[in-house]
């Protein structure tokens, strides 16, 4: 799956330049081409936010994708996902959520790719593909909030995200040892990066719940032996109130 990590890579490197490039564009008709055109990949970039804290428990409030400034004075694509209590995720769900639209948008590219060159259809489908596959590489890129979201996660529990790293990194190091995903027939080179991340996913969640069953059972020995008794590790355990943090808690790309 090494080949996936250069995906994202080089999908992160096109978005910086197709920004970079957006930044210093002077033909007005290119402007306005390149306003719709990234206005669908910020949407894109916001459901995918939307969706992935969802699906992580770090329930999101309110979505929202705008064509125009807030003022509605000059044509600024932008959006942002509120996620109301965002101070009590933890560093992997604050990544997850943050590098969402990058996994997201590399995935639909692949697909988009595939139906570009791989796939017979019709003429009008490969440029609709194309288009859209433009509109993934400009709005792929984490905003600056996301990343600092990450830093303040991981300040918030030191322990408990050194903890999360280490079941993730056990869990990507089993994955690669024991599973081929490769075994299975699927239609699209895409699906085996997608079934690679929910097998990821699923070893990390079953890592977890055994240290956690240990932790207990270890626990109920020892009290049963009259040792004295130790609390359970708190990082072993998530689901308590951070202090509030000074940034807003919106994700925001603006344009």
């Amino acid at each position: 799956m090494i080949e996936l990590y250069f995906w994202l890579l080089v999908m992160l490197g096109f978005s910086m330049l197709a920004q970079i490039f957006y930044r210093y564009a002077r033909t007005p008709g290119y402007k306005a081409v390149f306003n719709v055109i990234a206005f669908i990949g910020i949407a894109v970039h916001e459901m995918a936010h939307y969706t992935l804290g969802t699906l992580f428990g770090a329930n999101p409030s309110k979505m929202r994708v705008k064509y125009r400034s807030d003022d509605k004075s000059i044509v600024a694509p932008h959006g942002s996902v509120k996620f109301p209590e965002i101070q009590r995720s933890s560093l992997l769900q604050i990544f997850t959520i943050s590098f969402a639209p990058l996994l997201v948008s590399t995935f639909l590219l692949m697909l988009c790719l595939d139906v570009i060159f791989n796939i017979q259809t019709e003429l009008w489908v490969k440029v609709v593909a194309i288009v859209f596959s433009i509109s993934l590489i400009i709005g792929s890129e984490p905003s600056g909030q996301d990343i600092k979201q990450i830093g303040y996660s991981f300040q918030r529990d030191p322990r408990y995200s050194a903890y999360q790293i280490f079941l993730l990194v056990l869990s990507g190091v089993l994955v690669w040892l024991f599973v081929d995903i490769y075994y299975f027939a699927l239609p699209f080179e895409v699906l085996y990066y997608i079934g690679y991340f929910i097998v990821l996913t699923s070893f990390y969640f079953t890592l977890k719940g055994t240290f956690w069953i240990v932790g207990r059972t270890a626990k109920g020995i020892a009290k049963k032996m009259g040792k004295v008794q130790v609390a359970s590790p708190k990082f072993l355990t998530r689901r308590r109130r951070f202090i509030h943090i000074k940034d807003p808690n919106e994700r925001e790309v603006q344009w």
